[in-house]
């Protein structure tokens, strides 16, 4: 709650309200009544001291400026009005474009904060454990980014490709077909289109699915040192020690393309024969060149990586996925258009972590390597690259997953990506658990309730948070957050709520129906 201190020279400080201990002169220490107390004596409780002790923390001296003197004793605190205060506290109108009004304050039932579209290439990052709110709220918060105000007769929607660890965004999908992109909530239709990608197994095998877009990658896109280390990774884990095979496949693959005539790699892991003549060319090659000693490791490489294609499909998918086209980017960003990764239990079924990290490495490359050739032509775009479940693909070495295909390439795009438009937002619920570069890249924090474990992690990765709110991170009740960095219009952490009436297109909250479906699995059943 929010409260105004307006001094005795004339000036007005927005102040935080932090604690509130309540006095009672009946109930201190050594207190003359505790006698009486313990032996039950009637105490006449109305004529003792009693009155609130209220904490504060300053916040800013209106209209936005520094508080230079604190208050002092007598000074007046008053209720605030927020609606008569708005433009003193954040800067700007309600109707400002290049704004999105976000969640309300904590403690008012409307009151919105603002956040700056312009500070999002500065890379976003989301916390909260399960059941914080975290994947509702984001939701919120991509709604948020389909229809930004851009003037006065015109909103746009922000370009984003979504990975979808868990499915909490594909109701998205499910929506504007359902709509057929006419009757959509006006505040979310500048949306260009809405895609969802599942891996070709999964489509070939589920009849709802069929039809969707698939997963595809293209691995002629990939350098050639970044598809030997690729097939290394996948193959061991790690590129620890591995050097010598690294060395072989990018040898090797030089070789063909330079003296065979082969444009293509990619076609050497779909099509048999050309497999074929890929390990007849390993085995002949020239044992000075690539040792003996090597070649049998390498060959075991390629046929651990053919799996891929055998158990999922996604090389051979190639001449069909849109992901591997020329101008997908290009249609992303010029028409605000929003991709969906599924990598969820329905749109990924049994598809392992190793094979969607590297789905994300071709992501990462092919969208670094497009925002590298705007910036390049001077051509500028934008686009939010939203990363769920974020630690297993850009892991800390104290996770488990300690090793990820992706993980370098997300790296430069955290470290260079602000530069020509490409920003991250990563939504974990173990922030301890990212990558420490990655998430020191992150410039707005949107933090939900955490684990113990994170608290000292998340102060140092914002740069430190008022007591009164971080005492409070690992006790949020769901659906309240705090808010800080670069996007937030004030200079200091903001605690919101997001009411459950700001999200537009349902969210199913991880909803369950135990029961009933329980007893409709024992109707007939005699106990």
């Amino acid at each position: 709650m929010l409260v105004l201190v307006a001094t005795k020279m004339g000036s007005k400080i927005l102040a935080r309200v932090a604690k509130i201990v309540p006095f009672n002169a009946y109930y201190t220490e050594d207190d003359p009544w505790s006698e009486a107390r313990r032996k039950g004596l009637h105490i006449p409780d109305n004529i003792a001291r009693k009155y609130e002790i209220c904490e504060l923390d300053l916040l800013i001296q209106l209209p936005n400026t520094e508080v230079n003197y604190p208050p002092k004793p007598g000074d007046e605190v008053l209720k605030i009005d927020l609606e008569e205060h708005y433009e003193d506290i954040f800067g700007i109108s309600r109707d400002e474009p290049g704004y999105i009004w976000f969640g309300t304050l904590f403690g008012y039932k409307k009151a919105p904060i603002p956040l700056d579209i312009e500070k999002v290439p500065m890379h976003m990052a989301v916390f909260g454990t399960t059941g914080s709110g975290k994947s509702f709220s984001t939701g919120v918060l991509i709604e948020k980014f389909m229809g930004i105000k851009a003037s006065e007769s015109r909103a746009v929607s922000f370009p984003m490709m979504i990975i979808d660890a868990n499915g909490d965004y594909l109701e998205y999908d499910k929506y504007f077909k359902k709509h057929d992109y006419g009757d959509v909530d006006p505040r979310i239709s500048p949306v260009g289109w809405v895609k969802r990608f599942v891996f070709p197994h999964i489509a070939n095998e589920n009849h709802e699915l069929m039809g969707e877009p698939v997963i595809g990658i293209d691995l002629d896109r990939l350098s050639v040192k970044e598809m030997a280390e690729t097939i290394v990774m996948y193959y061991k884990g790690s590129l620890d020690g591995a050097e010598l095979q690294v060395n072989g496949i990018v040898t090797l693959f030089e070789y063909i393309k330079e003296n065979l005539g082969y444009e293509s790699l990619h076609d050497f892991f779909v099509d048999d024969d050309s497999y074929e003549e890929l390990i007849r060319e390993l085995r002949n090659f020239d044992n000075k060149r690539i040792a003996s000693a090597t070649k049998p490791a390498i060959e075991r490489a390629f046929e651990k990586f053919r799996e891929i294609e055998y158990n999922y499909g996604i090389l051979s998918a190639k001449s069909e996925s849109e992901l591997t086209r020329d101008d997908f980017i290009d249609d992303i960003t010029e028409n605000g258009g929003i991709a969906i990764i599924d990598f969820s239990e329905e749109g990924a079924t049994g598809v392992d972590i190793q094979v969607k990290q590297l789905v994300m490495t071709y992501l990462a490359n092919l969208l670094f390597n497009k925002f590298s050739k705007y910036k390049i032509e001077n051509r500028t775009r934008y686009l939010i690259f939203l990363i769920e479940e974020a630690q297993n693909f850009i892991p800390d070495r104290s996770y488990p997953i300690s090793s990820s295909l992706a993980k370098n390439k997300l790296s430069l795009i955290a470290t260079q990506g602000r530069k020509f438009g490409l920003s991250l937002c990563i939504v974990t619920q173990r922030p301890s658990f990212i990558d420490k570069i990655v998430l020191s890249m992150c410039n707005t924090f949107f933090i939900h309730r955490i684990s113990p474990d994170d608290v000292s992690y998340v102060r140092t990765a914002t740069g430190g948070l008022p007591s009164s709110l971080e005492n409070r991170l690992t006790r949020l009740t769901q659906g309240h957050m705090i808010v800080t960095g670069q996007m937030n219009k004030l200079p200091f952490p903001m605690m919101i709520k997001i009411p459950k009436s700001d999200r537009i297109v349902p969210h199913p909250m991880g909803t369950t129906d135990v029961v009933s479906t329980l007893k409709r699995l024992r109707e007939g059943f005699e106990y």
